[in-house]
């Protein structure tokens, strides 16, 4: 269990981090429409990555069997590949909602008014990076930094994420103490 969600985490991180410098505002606004996650599916890795980091830190402070160093290289590595697959996920997300044609049309049509629901300071048309900026702020402190939300939409998922976020950050401090406490003993 720990192995596969450690590749599905490390793939698909990997491959998002190589697209993103070709995810500028054109490419974001062509493409909008087609292949975004959607919200259940991001919700659903969120809770298998939070599943997945809590039974690998588990696992490797109460069972024997798993003092070989590389299962625990292992199972500590689900928890941060687990965070940053979430917030890029999200990240992702933020990108597509806020590209999404005003009218609704869907296709992509090249200057085409974007819903928005985001401002970016001195940011007009943002591009891939931005988002990921706002999602990984939102994901170390469950709050949005410089960035406006403007959109009722955007301000729900927002809302979600910010509360997942807490929790799943909370259940990495508690099992990170849990873990100094055992090793201490």
């Amino acid at each position: 269990m720990v192995v596969a969600a450690d590749a599905f985490f490390f793939t698909y991180l990997a491959m998002t981090a190589l697209s993103l410098p070709y995810l500028d505002a054109d490419y974001l606004s062509a493409h909008a429409a087609g292949s975004d996650e959607p919200v259940w599916a991001i919700f659903l890795v969120t809770l298998g990555a939070v599943v997945v980091a809590v039974v690998s830190l588990f696992l490797m402070i109460n069972d024997t069997r798993w003092s070989a160093p590389l299962q625990a290289v292992l199972a500590l590595a689900a928890v941060p590949l687990g965070w940053f697959a979430i917030h890029m996920m999200a990240a992702i997300h933020y990108a597509h909602e806020y590209w999404q044609p005003e009218d609704g049309e869907k296709g992509g049509k090249r200057g085409a008014a974007p819903r928005g629901g985001l401002e970016f300071p001195a940011t007009p048309r943002p591009r891939g990076s931005d988002f990921v900026y706002f999602a990984y702020v939102v994901g170390m402190t469950a709050q949005t930094s410089d960035v406006a939300i403007t959109r009722q939409s955007m301000r729900t998922f927002n809302l979600a994420h910010a509360v997942v976020s807490f929790f799943f950050n909370t259940v990495l401090v508690a099992a990170a103490v849990n873990l100094a406490v055992s090793l201490g003993s």
